[in-house]
C-alpha cells in the first residue's frame, strides 16, 4: 500500500497509543502470573499479536474483546494457566524482535524444548552475544547458520542463581530474563556487564514486575526475589511516547497540535522526546547519540530537516531494526531533496534545506513510513510513502490519527 501525504498544517488533539512496550510486559507477566488477570487499554499491532500467539502456543489462555472504557482498543483476559505444555513449543514471533528476545529468555529459565521461528528481517538480526549466554549458562541450542539465526531450537534451564550478561546483548534479553526468573518462581541476581545500553528498557521491566508482586531491587545488578511467583493483578496500558513522538515533533514544525494521555513520570525511555527537540530547537549543531533510545532515531532525523543547523545521530544496532535504519533514513531524506550524509553509525544532516515532497521507500519498516509522513506538514509538495502498510507492526490506527491531527492523505 502506497500512501499520498498532501501538505498540511497540524492542528487539535489525539489520544496517545497505548505503549508497546509496557503492553508486552504486562501480557506477558499476566499470562506468566498463572493467575485470571486483565489489561486494559490493548492495540492489537502485529507485534502485540505475535506476543499473544507466542504465549498461546506455549498453552496460555487469553480471551480479548472489547474495550469498554477505551473506544476503539481490547480487553484481555488471562483465564488463568500456567503456559508451561508439554513437548516442544513451537512459537512463531513474526516479525517481532520483542517477541523473540522475550520468549527465547523467558523459556530457557523455565525450561524444556522450544523451537522459535520469524519472518522478514528477524531472521538476520544478530544473536550471537544471546546464544554465547546460553553456552555459558547450560542452554543447547541449534541455528541455520551462515548469519542466519531462525528458526532457533533451544532446551534445558538456565543454571545457578547469578547471570552476567554482556552489556551489548538487547535490553530485550535481559529483560526475557527477568521475566522468566519471575515466572519460574526463583531469586536470581543479574548484571549487564560493561556499557549497559537501553538500560531505560530494562527499568521499565523491573517497574512491570514490581507492579505484579515481583521483589526488584538494586541498579544493576538487579536482585530479584520471585520466590511467591508472579501475583494477580488487573491493570492499564499506559500511553506510548515511541509513537507519540511523531506527533510531539509534527506539532513543533508549525500549527498546533497536542497529544492526550501520557505519563510525565513513566520509565518509558522515549519520554525523553521533548527535551531532546528542546535542545535541538536552540539554534546551534546537534550531535545526539540514541543507543538508549533507538526507536527515536526517525523521528529525530525528520525533525533535524526541518531546522536551519546541522544534526548528527549516531547510536548502536541501528542497522539491525526492521530495515538498516541508518541506510534508510538517508536514502529518504535525499528523496525528498535533504542533503544527508551517512555515517558508519549513524547520519548527518545538513539544515536549512527546503523540503520538495518526493518518493520515499518505507523498506517495510514502520517507523521510517510513521517518520515520513509527517513531513507533509512542512512539505512544499506531495510525499509518497511506499509500503505504507507496514506501520500495522506497532501503530495501526497510525494514518487515522494522522487525518484527526490535520494531515491529508490518499
Amino acid at each position: 500500500m502506497n500512501v499520498i501525504v498532501r501538505p498540511f498544517r497540524p492542528h487539535g488533539n489525539i489520544l496517545a497509543q497505548p505503549s508497546k512496550s509496557d503492553s508486552h510486559r504486562k501480557i506477558i507477566c499476566g499470562a506468566l502470573s498463572g493467575l485470571p488477570c486483565t489489561i486494559d487499554n490493548i492495540v492489537l499491532s502485529e507485534d502485540i499479536q505475535a506476543t499473544i500467539e507466542a504465549l498461546g502456543s506455549a498453552g496460555c489462555k487469553i480471551k480479548i474483546s472489547d474495550s469498554s472504557a477505551y473506544p476503539g482498543r481490547k480487553f484481555i483476559q488471562n483465564e488463568g494457566i500456567r503456559p508451561y505444555s508439554n513437548g516442544v513449543r513451537f512459537i512463531d514471533c513474526r516479525e517481532s524482535g520483542s517477541t523473540l528476545r522475550f520468549m527465547s529468555m523467558i523459556f530457557a529459565v523455565i525450561g524444556g524444548r522450544t523451537v522459535l521461528t520469524g519472518r522478514g528481517r528477524l531472521p538476520e538480526r544478530p544473536m550471537e552475544h544471546a546464544l554465547e549466554f546460553f553456552r555459558r549458562y547450560g542452554i543447547s541450542y541449534t541455528i541455520p547458520g551462515n548469519g542466519i539465526y531462525l528458526p532457533l531450537e533451544i532446551s534445558g534451564s538456565l543454571s545457578g542463581k547469578e547471570y552476567e550478561v554482556e552489556s551489548s546483548v538487547s535490553s530485550q534479553f535481559i529483560s526475557g530474563l527477568m521475566m522468566g526468573v519471575a515466572a519460574a518462581s526463583r531469586k536470581a541476581v543479574i548484571k549487564a556487564d560493561g556499557a549497559f545500553e537501553s538500560k531505560g528498557y530494562v527499568d521499565l521491566t523491573a517497574g512491570v514486575l514490581e507492579e505484579y508482586g515481583v521483589e526488584v531491587t538494586g541498579d544493576n545488578p538487579y536482585s530479584m526475589d520471585a520466590t511467591g511467583g508472579i501475583q494477580q493483578r488487573d491493570t492499564i496500558v499506559e500511553g506510548d511516547w515511541s509513537n507519540a513522538s511523531y506527533f510531539i515533533a509534527m506539532g513543533r514544525m508549525g500549527g498546533s497540535l497536542t497529544v492526550r494521555g501520557l505519563q510525565d513520570y513513566s520509565r518509558q525511555p522515549d519520554r525523553v522526546i521533548v527535551g531532546l527537540l528542546d535542545e535541538m530547537s536552540d539554534g546551534t549543531d546537534n550531535d545526539i547519540n540514541v543507543s538508549e533510545f533507538p526507536d527515536l532515531m526517525p523521528t529525530l532525523a525528520v525533525y533535524a530537516a526541518t531546522l536551519p543547523v546541522n544534526t548528527t545521530i549516531t547510536g548502536k544496532r541501528l542497522r539491525y531494526k526492521e530495515s538498516d535504519r541508518i541506510g534508510a533514513v538517508c536514502r529518504g531524506l535525499r528523496a525528498i531533496g535533504i542533503d544527508t550524509a551517512e555515517l558508519e553509525d549513524g547520519i548527518r544532516i545538513k539544515g536549512g534545506s527546503t523540503i520538495d515532497g518526493g518518493v520515499v521507500d518505507s523498506c517495510n519498516d514502520h517507523r521510517i513510513a510513521m517518520a515520513f509522513a509527517i513531513l507533509g506538514c512542512v512539505s512544499r509538495k506531495d510525499i509518497v510513502i511506499e509500503g505504507a502498510g507496514c506501520v500495522e507492526k506497532s501503530y495501526p490506527d497510525f494514518f487515522r490519527d494522522l487525518v484527526e491531527a490535520g494531515g491529508i492523505i490518499s
